[in-house]
């Protein structure tokens, strides 16, 4: 049964690429809270500065606003007040 386990072990860690798939973190830079168009709901929310997101893309558009994923939901938030904070 362990010999089974450690084969099992060694498989799930061989498909895992070394630094293949590590992507930057991102927050909402600032503190307190600040307000965000949320484009699915067509309204503005309210989300604590500090948040971490994810940046969809590099293009910002007319009024230079990032397309990002926050925790359950879409937003569209000034390139200025997205900050890179690295890997974790």
């Amino acid at each position: 049964m362990e010999d089974l386990q450690d084969k099992f072990l060694e498989e799930m860690i061989s498909d895992i690429p070394l630094g293949g798939f590590s992507l930057p973190q991102y927050v909402i830079s600032g503190s307190g809270w600040g307000w965000f168009l949320d484009p699915e709901a067509h309204a503005m929310v309210r989300i604590s500065r500090g948040t971490e997101i994810i940046p969809l893309g590099d293009d910002s558009d007319s009024q230079e606003r990032l397309l990002v994923r926050a925790p359950y939901r879409f937003l569209l938030i000034p390139e200025k007040e997205v900050q890179e904070i690295g890997w974790n």
